[in-house]
């Protein structure tokens, strides 16, 4: 009979340990499978930010260095060109607000447009009309509309126009246009 006790506590034991370890088991897969939604819903949230960001982004880039990557100035001098900004305001209906920032043969210009307009290629190629207007060595011209971008160049011009140092921007501003503009057309 003591044998039987002891077998009973035995198997009483042993089916809670494997009870307690099916209920651990499962509640680690649950969470794995949770983390593994999250993941996935982060990178569908990823993926849908950079389309509208590419969907923001346009490039106004004609007849030159058609294989070029964007802001490989060998200087790294940035220059603003209210000229070429006041000249887009003034004689480009759609746009907004502009700012131009010049390195060596190549302008970016960080645009917002006025409500209900979109930025197609007719209205890139006008802005690109504008810039190469003003500074005859301009080759190349990358528009965008993406927030970012914009306010990033706005910040920038800010800063210098308030006398603030700007020293670290340069390479800042090489790494947003990288992102921005990842390839020439």
């Amino acid at each position: 009979m003591n044998h039987v006790n002891v077998w009973v506590r035995a198997s009483v034991v042993l089916g809670c340990v494997a009870v307690l370890a099916a209920g651990c088991t499962n509640r680690q897969q649950a969470r794995m499978q949770q983390q593994t939604a999250q993941t996935q819903q982060q990178t569908t949230q990823t993926q849908q930010q950079t389309a509208q960001t590419q969907q923001q982004t346009h490039h106004a880039q004609q007849g030159t260095n058609q294989g070029t990557q964007p802001f490989q100035n060998n200087d790294r001098r940035i220059n603003i060109s209210d000229t070429a900004a006041s000249k887009i305001v003034s004689e480009v209906p759609e746009v907004q607000t502009a700012n131009v920032l010049v390195t060596d043969r190549t302008a970016y210009v960080a645009s917002m447009l006025k409500n209900n307009q979109t930025l197609t290629q007719d209205v890139e190629n006008r802005i690109a009309e504008k810039v190469r207007a003003t500074d005859a060595n301009i080759q190349n011209v990358y528009v965008s509309v993406n927030p970012d971008f914009v306010g990033r160049v706005n910040t920038y011009i800010e800063d210098v126009r308030a006398g603030r140092p700007v020293a670290g921007f340069v390479q800042g501003f090489a790494d947003l246009v990288r992102r921005v503009f990842p390839t020439a057309r």
